[in-house]
């Protein structure tokens, strides 16, 4: 009765915001979705299918639902105005086998999964289904320290946090605005509750949801965040984080979505990203970045790259940089491996590990058809002179499981920014191990390292 009285409050909310013009949240009709026979509110959040970069691309929206529950459970999932031929189930690695009925899908789940439904051969209108268990430690409204949000919509919110405090946006909750902290330490911000940047103009307002700037010791965790106006969650000058089980949906210009910028000890895991520009992207201004981890996570890229470090890399050092366990689900327009260093940083110990693409686009519009690209080239974003160099990189355990067949390109821009000390081991594009650089599609550089190595690997 409590989930059900909290979807009926939500629907009221969703209602009355979007009869007031305020942006483009509203429930679902093209699928409903029922866990152990209980319906959850599944909304329409905005996604951009563009492959070309525009200042105000065409958007369309997907379904998205937000299933709290405890595990096992049955889930079933109906296309009222869509009979079903086939379901995909990502990640791939799940093992998920649907069973299909008419119009209606249904599968068992044993724990919380970040999940993308795609039906009848494609990715469109595909249902983002974010499975969590109940909070634990879920606080009440008048605990100390604690700004509650509860269910339903609160409108036009820019939170600004102190320290040792906790912001929670329980189950149900959609706060539309900025949670901001430009001076702090020991906080958190959690919950399953919805932050979205739809009311807001992408250039008048200009609105990042999560902006952490000068900070310490922090805790984001478990929240969702849908159509941001610009970057998503942004970093700068932080150290000692946690990110953990934190979904992103994005669809406008520049809407990244993890970007950190001269950060040091942080560690995002098991967190979700379909976004329309870079999904994790590290850049340096003016101050050093290093151990940064992201692992675990699930992307979808739509436009940009997946796994980057650049172009803006106006530090001394980038280093000590992991990217590990990460599923691209769809990649369609740049490398989904990269470094692009265009600026003078020294940027190395730098570890790609147990990457698995299971669509790869890459190339469309106008992207580059490559999976892996490093470079030390000079961009439309560099701000010095003088260029850098990468070295010290690993990419092992990379697996592209279909799609396009994409090539790597390693370019030094001259014998001062050279790249070097590069090592690619077990790379399989499409079920073919590759084994030598006859295999692929390879751009290089006269002015790169003598130690760049294709390896078998295990």
């Amino acid at each position: 009765m409590k989930r059900q009285i909290g979807f009926l409050l939500l629907l009221l909310g969703l209602f009355s915001l979007c009869t007031a013009g305020a942006g483009p949240a509203e429930h679902s009709a093209r699928c409903r979705v029922f866990v152990d026979q209980e319906e959850i509110s599944v909304l329409e959040t905005a996604v951009c299918e563009v492959r070309t970069w525009s200042a105000e691309p065409d958007l369309t929206t997907t379904p998205v639902a937000i299933l709290v529950h405890t595990f096992p459970c049955q889930v079933t999932v109906q296309f009222p105005d869509t009979e079903l031929t086939d379901v995909c189930i990502r990640p791939l690695s799940l093992g998920i086998r649907p069973e299909i009925s008419g119009q209606t899908v249904a599968f068992p789940l044993t724990g919380p999964a970040q999940l993308s439904i795609e039906y009848n051969g494609q990715y469109h209108g595909a249902l983002l289904l974010f499975a969590d268990e109940p909070d634990a430690g879920r606080p009440t409204e008048d605990q100390k320290k604690v700004r509650y949000f509860g269910p339903g919509v609160h409108k036009d919110q820019i939170i600004t946090v102190r320290s040792h405090e906790t912001i929670y946006l329980d189950e149900g909750c959609i706060l539309y605005g900025q949670i901001y902290c430009g001076l702090g330490s020991d906080f958190t911000i959690a919950g399953h509750g919805i932050l979205s940047g739809s009311i807001y103009d992408r250039y008048k307002d200009t609105i990042v949801p999560v902006n952490l700037s000068n900070c310490s010791d922090f805790t984001i965790r478990d929240i969702t965040i849908l159509d941001p106006s610009a970057w998503t969650v942004n970093l700068l000058k932080f150290k000692n984080g946690r990110i953990e089980n934190v979904k992103i949906i994005s669809a406008r210009s520049n809407s990244d979505g993890f970007t950190f910028q001269n950060c040091s000890h942080i560690r995002v895991s098991n967190c979700f990203v379909r976004s329309w520009d870079d999904s994790l992207v590290i850049k340096g201004y003016g101050g050093d970045t290093q151990d940064i981890c992201f692992d675990h996570c699930i992307l979808w890229t739509d436009l940009a790259q997946s796994c980057e470090i650049g172009y803006e890399t106006h530090a001394r050092t980038i280093e000590d940089i992991v990217f590990r366990d990460i599923t691209v689900l769809h990649s369609f327009h740049k490398p989904v491996i990269s470094i692009h260093n265009s600026d003078h940083a020294a940027v190395r110990h730098v570890l790609y590990e147990n990457i698995t693409v299971e669509d790869a686009q890459m190339g469309e519009g106008d992207g580059t058809p490559y999976l892996i690209d490093l470079s030390t080239d000079p961009s439309q974003w560099s701000s010095t002179l003088q260029r850098g160099t990468i070295e010290d990189v690993e990419i092992r355990n990379v697996r592209v499981l279909s799609g396009k067949r994409p090539g790597i390109r390693i370019s030094s821009y001259d014998e001062t920014s050279r790249i070097d000390h590069v090592t690619i081991s077990g790379l399989w594009l499409l079920g073919e191990k590759i084994l030598s650089w006859d295999q692929v599609d390879y751009v290089s550089s006269p002015f790169n390292g003598d130690h760049i190595e294709l390896l078998p690997g295990a």
